[in-house]
């Protein structure tokens, strides 16, 4: 579909009928999106997510929605199904926005990056944390801290399912099936950001604590680099007061809260006062993203969605390696 006139806005179908698909179509709607549709595996709770929602229009059939002449559809289904409806929006010439992680290995995303590039079509990964401007003080003040050597990223949050699973009651959270974890849920955010910073790792492990399917509950992934080491920490078991720590000869950048959210950044240089910076201008953290990635297709900025969807494909590369 390529670009649309300036003053419009671009119209986008929902995919999905999860816990994501509440906050983001508000997200969406304050961005400058216009949510035309909603289609989900079960047609019932379509239905009432819409009313919800107040979406004006459900679809019983997903490629009814691909050819209802939607600029994009969003795609916030079950981890393990991102690839299969992905393709199939990509083959039906709709752009696209795939929420995190976005696909099941790293063959899966280059295929859709493939395939989009190809058709001239848009596709962005929804991972909300690398878009906020606090990210964007990180990366212009990164240099003053000296050399680096040391990332620490971590998202440790009680998961509300966790008791349910351990009473047995397995929902798509906890299930390998569906390609549940903390690695993939939450872990990925960390992922993002160390990407974002230092490229690809010269090594990466993870290690693990598992239940009793098998599932990881907790775990860390460690990525080496030339002169220093990322730390990723994720736990859906337990929590703790959430952070990002960047060390470096010459002072920190400290960012307390969970990664997803980067509500602030302070840089911390030795011998000097540490300068606090909040520059984010919305309240919920999905809307920086959804903004940028309404600018960037309305200026048919093409470039600036190949280089988002080449850190993609380099943060599925890391995951590869951790996950086999």
């Amino acid at each position: 579909m390529g670009e649309c006139n300036l003053s419009s806005k671009p119209s986008v179908g929902i995919v999905g009928t999860g816990k994501i698909i509440s906050e983001s179509v508000p997200a969406l709607r304050e961005t400058g999106w216009d949510i035309r549709a909603i289609w989900g595996r079960s047609q019932a709770k379509a239905v009432a997510v819409a009313e919800e929602l107040e979406i004006p229009c459900t679809y019983a059939i997903y490629e009814e929605l691909l050819v209802s002449g939607v600029d994009f559809v969003y795609i916030g289904l079950v981890n393990s199904v991102h690839y299969e409806y992905a393709l199939r929006a990509l083959e039906a010439g709709v752009n696209l926005l795939l929420e995190k992680p976005f696909c099941s290995n790293y063959e899966q995303a280059l295929h859709l990056a493939e395939v989009a590039r190809t058709k001239g079509l848009y596709l962005f990964e929804t991972i909300s944390n690398i878009y906020l401007p606090t990210w964007d003080v990180v990366r212009e003040r990164l240099a003053d801290i000296g050399r680096i050597r040391l990332f620490q990223a971590d998202f440790s949050q009680f998961s509300s399912r966790y008791e349910d699973y351990l009473a047995g009651c397995v929902g798509t959270t906890f299930d390998p099936r569906c390609e549940g974890g903390a690695l993939r849920d939450i872990n990925i955010y960390n992922l993002h950001l160390a990407v974002s910073l230092f490229g690809l790792p010269d090594e990466a492990v993870f290690r693990a604590t598992r239940g009793s399917n098998g599932i990881d509950i907790s775990g860390v992934v460690l990525l080496t680099y030339p002169s220093h080491l990322a730390v990723c920490v994720a736990a859906k078991d337990s929590g703790n007061p959430s952070r990002v720590v960047i060390q470096g000869e010459k002072g920190y950048i400290y960012i307390k809260g969970m990664p997803n959210l980067l509500p602030s950044v302070e840089v911390c240089l030795r011998g000097c006062e540490p300068e606090l910076h909040t520059p984010n201008r919305y309240g919920h953290r999905l809307c920086h993203q959804f903004e940028h990635f309404r600018e960037v297709f309305l200026r048919g900025d093409f470039a600036t969605m190949d280089q988002a969807l080449d850190h993609t494909l380099d943060v599925m590369r890391v995951l590869d390696m951790v996950a086999r």
